[in-house]
């Protein structure tokens, strides 16, 4: 579950960069983003999480930064919800994880609305629980409008919450629900639309 804290910041960065096409400041829309992740126990068994609540932004620089409100976790079940904010994200300390890029986001300036560039190795910084890492994947651009473009991973990102110094707070849950295992290894997925402000 802490992966998917990762994962989501990786989407974020993924994000800014294709709103520095033109020379305008450009802002996530939440309510048309998403940012999940999965997780594994017992070998076997599979679940489906995201936040719901993601802020961030691109500047004319190419400057891009995004926010991830930890407390925002959904996995379907308050319980489950309580617990990984408070053993795996440890959101009392840490209420956020963060991503920040620099792209230089001149090759996507004459997409046009429905046309779909990708972006190789791009290079994303990425806070959580106090420790950052640098994390590089390829994205897809694509333009929905003159003042919309949505980006999401080319391939499904794979993160480690070891990595991040998560494992713990892993280990914590498995103990508590009386599992066999939890995986250390998430699969993260996301859709970031961003909308140029005028």
């Amino acid at each position: 579950m802490l992966k998917y804290t990762i994962n989501f910041l990786f989407t974020l960065a993924l994000i800014l960069l294709p709103l520095k096409v033109t020379a305008s400041d450009w802002q996530l829309d939440n309510d048309s983003s998403r940012l999940s992740f999965g997780s594994i126990k017992k070998a076997s068994v599979g679940e489906s999480n995201y936040f719901s609540d993601l802020k961030g932004g691109v500047n004319a620089e190419g400057k891009a930064t995004i926010q991830i409100e930890l407390a925002s976790v959904q996995t379907g079940i308050d319980i489950r919800n309580d617990r990984l904010k408070e053993h795996v994200f440890k959101i009392a300390s840490w209420p956020q994880a963060s991503l920040a890029m620099d792209v230089d986001m001149a090759s996507l300036s004459n997409l046009k609305s429905g046309e779909v560039k990708i972006l190789e190795d791009v290079d994303t910084s990425v806070s959580i629980a106090g420790v950052e890492s640098e994390i590089t994947s390829s994205v897809v651009v694509t333009r929905l409008s003159p003042t919309r473009i949505m980006v999401q991973p080319d391939l499904l990102v794979m993160l480690d919450a070891e990595e991040f110094n998560l494992e713990g707070g892993v280990e914590i849950l498995r103990e508590i629900m009386e599992l066999s295992s939890i995986s250390t290894a998430i699969p993260v997925s996301y859709r970031f639309v961003f909308e140029q402000i005028k």
